[in-house]
């Protein structure tokens, strides 16, 4: 049965962003999302990772802050996630070093740093995965630096769809910021794209997700 869980839990967990989980060797991931507020202001995200050898992913991630389908800002990273030796545990770890900069009008270098917790879960006879990512995004050109923890639940309910929980919680040396995403994922065919959609609720304000994920 433990096999069964952990076998169960990385099929769900590697068709989500990696974290924990690594990218198989000559496989890929791919995905992009809008988040449209009712205020008219929109983020866009891309993420991409890939399995270059069976413990090393090599990644791009990149979030846009759009305003009246004008760049505000936002930041891009390159990324590189090596696995961290757990044996025979039911849980994975990762860590994850990238290089980036800031999209805004003013370019900042970047360096971020990264620890990944993930485990397969299993509930009334539905398996579907827990990750708890943790970075740091640090300025090269100062001292400051962004703390960004996040957590994901998901649940597999049929073949073809998934829920998930995320919270997202990110500060800095000025504020401190809470978010809650529910969202769903349908995959209508086995190795065809996979939809999603879901919202985003951070003080009172609620946004709409789209997205679109594929496997390669």
């Amino acid at each position: 049965m433990r096999l069964i869980l952990t076998i169960a839990a990385l099929v769900w967990a590697t068709t989500c962003h990696g974290g924990a989980w690594l990218r198989a060797q000559g496989t890929g991931f791919l995905t992009s999302s809008v988040l449209q507020g009712a205020d008219g202001h929109s983020d866009g995200a891309l993420y991409f990772e890939y399995g270059v050898r069976p413990k090393l992913t090599l990644g791009i991630k990149v979030d846009a802050n759009m305003v009246v389908g004008q760049l505000a800002g936002g930041s891009g990273f390159a990324f590189a996630r090596l696995p961290i030796p757990t044996g025979d545990r039911a849980y994975k770890l990762a860590y994850e070093i990238g290089l980036g900069a800031t999209l805004n009008s003013e370019t900042e270098p970047l360096l971020r740093t990264g620890l990944s917790y993930g485990r397969g879960i299993k509930w009334r006879e539905k398996y579907g995965w827990l990750a708890v990512d943790f970075a740091v995004e640090w300025s090269l050109a100062g001292a400051a630096h962004t703390a960004k923890l996040d957590t994901t639940l998901g649940l597999g309910i049929t073949d073809t769809t998934k829920i998930m929980m995320q919270v997202f919680v990110s500060g800095t040396e000025d504020a401190t910021s809470l978010t809650l995403a529910p969202s769903l994922i349908w995959q209508p065919r086995e190795k065809k794209p996979s939809y999603q959609i879901g919202f985003e609720a951070e003080q009172g304000d609620v946004s709409l997700r789209l997205g679109l994920w594929q496997e390669f």
